[in-house]
């Protein structure tokens, strides 16, 4: 019988090997795609999981530093230990005040700059009848009281010597270097803006009949920033003004380069400061004003005040001002603000201060014997007598140490 192929088509041995081949190819290729697709599911899962462990990590460390900082701000100190001291001897006469982490000893014969350790980093001798000390970021100004000469002086180095021409009555220091000086000229009152290098930048003459009388200025940290309250008396009543003014590019198209003023009626505004470069506040004995703005500064906020205050003292985030107490219980009251103009906190005590600074959320007040520490928003940490006499407190990098400076040696304490 014939055989016949019909429509069966008859592959050769060759063919039907490679067409087995490209099943096997096709198969691995997708075995492949199928493990890469396990894979990269296996990453996505890998990767979630170390996301999550690290948000984990991330939140219980944060949730660690809230509770370690309400402890810390709830936490009151039982005593003080001295951890070390180092003789040094300070002149009957002589100042001290801090210095960034150093601190300043003056007299009428001169200044330095002493460390912790009771190493002399600088000295400047003068001979001065008032000597008035202006401390700014890092750089500190001298000058006597109707005096010709400011010095200027930062953390490390003797930086030169400002001299005027005309007898000096206030003058203010920026972090930058910059001296802002009122000086008494002949028939008018000018204002100065100095360098470093004894130079003058600007200068503008103020009179009573035009300005007023220079009560208080300021200058901003980079010195671009410059403030005055004038007091101004016409026919039997008085008002202070505030002005502001640039004495960068900005202020060049203003007269005098003032930028802002502001009128107060029946209000003397003896002190006025800057925050930083952007931020200014103002006491007068009716008021606390705040302004903002770094090239030309405009009012932002007021407090109505209906008591006396006694001082003022600022850092770059709150202003605290202090009164007699409306509280029979206590001698004194604290207010504090931040630079919105809103308060922060309020503190009664009975320590009659020296000194007071702010310092990390915290202000600390003391004398000659007596210390308060008080945490802003939170409570007392500290209030108690030291054994030795205190010329000044200077704050360390741990919250719970301080320098002591006594009239013998440096101490460094802790709280505990």
């Amino acid at each position: 019988m014939k055989k016949e192929n019909g429509n069966i088509k008859q592959f050769k041995k060759s063919d039907s090997k490679k067409n087995d081949a490209k099943k096997g190819a096709a198969k691995k290729e997708n075995l492949f795609a199928d493990f890469n697709k396990k894979r990269a599911g296996h990453q996505v899962s890998k990767m979630m999981w170390v996301f999550i462990i690290v948000l984990a990590l991330f939140l219980i460390g944060a949730a660690g530093f809230v509770v370690a900082r309400v402890f810390f701000i709830n936490k009151e100190y039982t005593g003080v230990n001295e951890v070390s001291s180092t003789e040094f001897f300070i002149s009957t006469g002589s100042k001290v005040e801090r210095f960034g982490n150093n601190f300043i000893v003056y007299n009428s014969d001169g200044i330095k700059c002493v460390n912790y350790k009771g190493e002399q980093i600088w000295n400047e001798a003068f001979q001065m009848q008032k000597p008035l000390v202006d401390i700014s970021n890092g750089i500190v100004a001298v000058a006597d009281y109707n005096g010709g000469s400011i010095f200027l002086m930062d953390e490390k180095n003797v930086l030169g010597k400002i001299d005027t021409g005309m007898p000096i009555r206030k003058f203010k220091v920026a972090g930058s270097g910059y001296v802002m000086a009122v000086l008494d000229g002949d028939d008018n009152t000018p204002i100065y803006i100095y360098n470093t290098a004894g130079e003058e930048m600007i200068f503008f003459n103020t009179t009573m009949k035009g300005y007023g009388y220079p009560l208080e200025i300021a200058i901003s940290d980079n010195g671009v920033l410059g403030a005055v309250s004038y007091l101004n008396v016409d026919k039997g009543s008085f008002y202070t003004s505030v002005g502001f003014y640039n004495f960068g590019q900005v202020g060049q198209n203003s007269q005098d380069s003032l930028m802002s003023s502001y009128i107060y009626q029946s209000a003397l505004v003896p002190e006025i400061k800057f925050a930083g470069n952007s931020k200014a506040v103002a006491v007068a004995d009716n008021r606390l004003m705040f302004y903002s703005g770094d090239q030309k500064p405009q009012s932002s906020g007021e407090i109505l005040l209906s008591e006396k205050v006694l001082s003022v003292h600022e850092d770059d985030k709150y202003v605290a001002l202090f009164f007699a107490s409306d509280d029979s219980e206590h001698k004194y009251k604290a207010e504090i603000y931040d630079y919105d103009a809103k308060l922060k906190d309020k503190m009664y005590f009975d320590i009659d201060f020296s000194d007071v600074f702010i310092d990390d959320n915290r202000i600390v007040l003391y004398n000659g014997e007596e210390v308060l520490i008080h945490m802003i928003g939170g409570k007392d940490k500290f209030v108690g007598n030291f054994e030795d006499p205190i010329l000044a407190l200077i704050p360390t990098s741990s919250p719970k140490r301080f320098v002591q400076v006594t009239p013998d040696d440096i101490k460094t304490i802790e709280f505990n």
